[in-house]
């Protein structure tokens, strides 16, 4: 069952964004080591960044291993 996403406003799309990025990040650095601001840092500078917070691709709601996929696939492919 899906939701009517006109009735989400874009504060809580915002909001969800930012719970996927910060778990998905924290998940990737229990993975690999690497310090929180370092991944951080890395993945606001990335695309999969600019496209979560891009509405419309509605990568803010589709989850934090969603999101790493993502992300995985353009820090292998440049």
């Amino acid at each position: 069952m899906g939701f009517d996403e006109e009735a989400v406003t874009d504060e809580q799309r915002e909001a969800c964004a930012v719970v996927v990025m910060r778990t998905m990040l924290e998940d990737w650095c229990d993975d690999t080591g690497i310090p929180f601001d370092d991944a951080l840092d890395a993945f606001a500078s990335s695309r999969t960044y600019e496209l979560l917070f891009d509405f419309s691709s509605r990568q803010w709601a589709e989850g934090p291993d969603n999101l790493r996929f993502v992300w995985e696939q353009e820090r292998r492919n440049g």
